[in-house]
């Protein structure tokens, strides 16, 4: 299930977003072990840093003019913590591990499977 994830598995959409929470903490569990495995190049860990730099500027801007849901009833209170998580962090992240090689990022997605 977690390979069908992180390689492209076609689910409805509004499933996406349960997926993505639910493997949110392997997904940062994944771009980590990436980024600290000495076989991924260092100009592709460059990738993270930079998507990484863009999106605290982002926040920074985020939190001089937030955007703000507070009309919704359950999403307003959770707003600030799903941007920060998802638009701050997810796209860099994605980009790198899809750029990463996929044997290495298959090799590690097995081993977070397994609970290593």
């Amino acid at each position: 299930m977690m390979n069908s994830f992180f390689f492209g598995g076609n689910k409805p959409g509004s499933f996406r977003l349960f997926r993505l929470l639910l493997h949110f903490p392997n997904f940062v569990k994944l771009a980590w072990r990436l980024f600290v495995d000495e076989r991924i190049p260092v100009y592709r860990k460059a990738i993270l840093i930079l998507a990484e730099l863009l999106a605290v500027v982002f926040a920074v801007a985020y939190l001089v003019n937030p955007l703000d849901f507070d009309f919704i009833p359950v999403f307003g209170r959770i707003d600030d913590l799903l941007i920060g998580a998802f638009v701050i962090l997810v796209p860099g992240a994605w980009l790198f591990i899809r750029l990463s090689p996929e044997h290495i990022v298959r090799e590690h997605v097995e081993r977070i499977s397994r609970g290593e």
